[in-house]
């Protein structure tokens, strides 16, 4: 429980019996009668007047001292206040005697001073002092204000003492709110309620930053009611008192709410009854997270202690605040890779397993996606009478969308080919289909031909891909008709192109990963290297493809790659 500042009593901070040690000990050493009594006046130690100080009882003069907080007489006796924060905690009073002839206790003196760290030295000099003068007074009522003043030294480090550990404790306990694996809205809820009850206000709430409504969203609150709470929204562009929270400074405070211009809803302020109020900006690793506020019923100066106070407090709730969504985010992140992984799963049934068996015909495929989730394709389309319809393509971005509307492309080509002969057309149809379902920076690259076994006749339409490659008798030749891409426009013709297959002709189709694949030196493989690795040629198609592949992979080294890479080769047996 937290002190309550405004109700201390002098026992709250010393036990009763080292009050009446120190009673005790004064009236030994001073030879007068001492007692202690409570700030209304009732008295707590015990007197214990010896014989001799009942004998030489009599009146004492008026005190010369007219000082603040000095001792003042009282009837017959001199009293010295004991002060704690402008608060009087209770009284030493003491009547003294005259005439006594009084031997200095030096060891009484330093157990005295030792035991409540008083210095000795101003100690024994009023001792002596006071042994000197048979009246006494002087030396009495500077020794009488000298413990007085030590009595209350001692409650007010008692009074701090507490106070940081009760701080201490809030600090600790909110750290252990906030770690607990439970809801986060719960643990703020708990947070707002434990610092209002330690800092004893009235009020605290947690407010979120929201950037992009620009807006400090209310997340948490204690004593506040929904009224206020619906006064309207707190702008962070005109909030200026948690702009300073937020800034470097790190707090803010506020005397009088509806007096201060910077107050966005002082009426609201006044019909609730707060006056003033602290803002703690959170923040997280340079990051602004939110702000806490507590709020007084009436006008108050917040002490740095208060301050760092909160201020330990914001820092534990930021942190939690944020790990919560780092948490939060991981599961979204999981989910969704399990997703992609799913559609991955499924993107990989597409491609096809193995090449077709054509008679006469060797026909092989690489395909190495960049990320788990590709936007490349080939396909083999099997038609009749002996032809093979063979697909690649490339779909403008990456990931999920990409992979998406590849698959939308493999679907509506499919579904073109079994009804149109004419391979323009065809593509025409696949155009207009992808005009319709993509956005306007979505397009997509495609080579498509089919290739007749029987009469080694290769019919291709090329919409926007890089050139397929012809070689024969070890000179190249470029496979491309002059078409646009896919999903552009809608009103485009496409046209498409004949050759003549030989044996031993080899035919290269690729998407522009290969020829995209870069170098730690910044310099692309490029179409001159693709013409050369596939003039090398291979006994089989397999051993071509593999080939480029292994001559685009020396060139790379262990630069990251940033797009997929596809091949298709043709071999004439």
């Amino acid at each position: 429980m937290a002190l309550d500042s405004e109700n201390l009593r002098l026992t709250d901070f010393l036990d009763l019996n080292i009050l009446q040690e120190i009673q005790d000990s004064f009236a030994a050493i001073a030879n007068v009668k001492a007692t202690i009594t409570g700030a209304d006046g009732e008295v707590i130690t015990q007197p214990a007047p010896t014989k001799e100080f009942l004998r030489r009882q009599r009146a004492i003069a008026m005190t010369e001292a007219e000082q603040q907080n000095s001792p003042q007489k009282e009837g017959r006796e001199y009293v010295a206040p004991i002060m704690v924060n402008d608060q009087r905690l209770g009284t030493i009073r003491m009547t003294t005697s005259a005439g006594a002839n009084v031997v200095l206790d030096e060891s009484k003196l330093a157990a005295l001073s030792e035991k409540y760290s008083i210095d000795i030295k101003p100690l024994k000099s009023v001792a002596q002092s006071l042994l000197r003068n048979r009246q006494a007074h002087p030396a009495a009522i500077q020794f009488l204000f000298l413990l007085a003043n030590a009595i209350a030294k001692m409650c007010y480090q008692e009074f701090q003492l507490r106070q940081r550990i009760n701080e201490l404790t809030a600090v600790y306990n909110v750290a252990t709110i906030l770690s607990e694996a439970r809801d986060l809205n719960e643990l703020l809820q708990r947070t707002v309620q434990t610092v209002a009850e330690t800092m004893n206000v009235k009020a605290a709430s947690i407010r979120l930053v929201d950037k992009d409504r620009d807006e400090l969203i209310i997340k948490a609150v204690y004593n506040l009611s929904k009224e206020y709470l619906n006064k309207g929204p707190i702008r962070l562009s005109l909030s200026y008192i948690d702009e300073v929270a937020l800034s470097s400074r790190g707090y803010e405070f506020v005397r009088d709410l509806k007096a201060d211009p910077r107050t966005q809803y002082p009426l609201d302020a006044a019909r609730e009854g707060i006056v003033s109020m602290l803002s703690v900006g959170m923040r997280y690793k340079g990051k602004a997270v939110g702000v806490i506020r507590v709020y007084t019923e009436q006008e108050q100066n917040f002490s740095q202690l208060q301050i760092g106070l909160l201020r330990a407090v914001a820092s534990q709730a930021a942190a939690a605040i944020e790990n919560a969504r780092l948490a939060s985010e991981q599961v979204q992140a999981a989910a969704l890779e399990k997703q992609v992984r799913m559609a991955a799963d499924v993107q990989r049934r597409m491609i096809p397993r193995e090449a077709p068996e054509l008679p006469g015909i060797d026909i092989a495929a690489v395909y190495v996606p960049c990320y788990e989730l590709g936007g490349d394709l080939y396909d083999f389309i099997s038609l009749p009478e002996n032809n093979v319809g063979l697909v690649i393509a490339d779909v403008s971005g990456k990931g999920v969308p990409a992979s998406l509307i590849m698959a939308s492309v493999r679907a509506a080509l499919r579904a073109q080919v079994d009804n149109v002969y004419y391979l323009y057309e065809i593509i025409r149809r696949l155009n207009l289909t992808l005009w319709r379902d993509t956005e306007d920076a979505e397009f997509v690259t495609l080579f498509y031909g089919v290739l007749n076994a029987a009469t080694r006749r290769f019919t291709y339409c090329n919409a926007g891909h890089p050139p397929g490659l012809l070689l024969r008798d070890g000179k190249l030749t470029e496979l491309t008709t002059d078409n646009m891409v896919l999903g552009v426009s809608p009103d485009e013709q496409y046209t498409q192109g004949i050759v003549e297959l030989r044996s031993r002709d080899l035919i290269l189709l690729y998407t522009d990963g290969l020829a995209d694949a870069i170098n730690f030196n910044g310099e692309y493989f490029g179409m001159q290297r693709i013409k050369d690795a596939f003039m090398q040629g291979g006994a089989s198609a397999d051993v071509v493809a593999q080939n480029i592949l292994w001559n685009m992979r020396k060139f790379v080294g262990l630069t990251k790659r940033t797009d997929d890479v596809t091949m298709i080769v043709v071999r004439v047996l």
